[in-house]
């Protein structure tokens, strides 16, 4: 299928202290293999044609797994931010370096289960630019940030308290995944070049403008792992990373084992 993933990996991880002094997010391993290596390999199932991962500090770890003929002969390549742009920087970046006009975005640290194909199709019926993906879960960061009507991202709040989500057909509200569809030539066209942060400078403004979607994900799956503490309850819950993203693609480069 002709669509883009591009996956943010490219984080400094202060939150995650000595344990990331040497090894990106997404590289940290799992029952033998980096969360990475989950997440991509979900996605060349799906039969997405390119994977890109945007990478920043610490960007030879990656490198050294998926900067391989094995990777790219399954549509990966690893692109690299030169200095640190911010999550806003970063999307629009990688998206200079992809084909397709369609996108999907997540990031390097996040646990989503979702049925990308069906989001995929209510996000061509929004037209939107940009689409979000929401859950409905408690407990999460940003809890019922995200309100929406028909569709339409109508309130877009980072860093305040939590809210109650609400589950409705022409209203609801709820939290972002880190998920996202985009139009790539839109981006490009909208989004600042330079530094920026996606979820706190542009979407804000793009959903004064009416230009962001939404679509609900219920309560699937939905872990952040950035900080120690999540950290911790994904690696005492190993089976959670099988039953959302099957086995990791072996054959590649034998770094990406422990």
């Amino acid at each position: 299928m002709k669509i883009s993933a591009v996956i943010l990996a490219g984080g400094l991880a202060t939150r995650m202290g000595e344990v990331c002094q040497e090894t990106p997010k997404a590289m940290l391993h799992f029952a033998g293999y980096p969360f990475l290596h989950y997440l991509v390999s979900w996605l060349v199932r799906l039969g997405l044609n390119e994977i890109l991962i945007s990478t920043g500090k610490l960007s030879d770890k990656i490198e050294s797994v998926f900067a391989t003929d094995f990777w790219s002969s399954r549509g990966v390549k690893v692109v690299k931010e030169d200095s640190p742009i911010g999550t806003g920087g970063a999307t629009r970046f990688a998206c200079q370096n992809c084909s397709n006009e369609d996108v999907f975005l997540c990031n390097g640290d996040t646990v989503v289960s979702l049925n990308l194909f069906r989001l995929y199709e209510i996000h061509k019926v929004l037209d939107t630019p940009v689409t979000a993906v929401l859950t409905l879960s408690k407990e999460v960061p940003n809890q019922g940030a995200v309100s929406v009507e028909n569709g339409i991202v109508t309130e877009f709040r980072e860093g305040e308290e939590a809210r109650e989500p609400i589950d409705g057909d022409s209203h609801f509200r709820g939290s972002s995944t880190g998920c996202y569809f985009l139009k790539r030539a839109l981006v490009l066209s909208i989004f600042p070049s330079g530094i920026s942060s996606l979820e706190r400078e542009v979407l804000p403004n793009l959903v004064s403008a009416k230009m962001v979607g939404a679509v609900n994900n219920g309560f699937g799956f939905f872990l952040d792992y950035g900080i120690p503490q999540r950290y911790e309850i994904l690696k005492n819950n190993l089976w959670i990373l099988k039953r959302i993203y099957g086995e990791p693609i072996t054959g590649g480069n034998r770094n990406e084992q422990d």
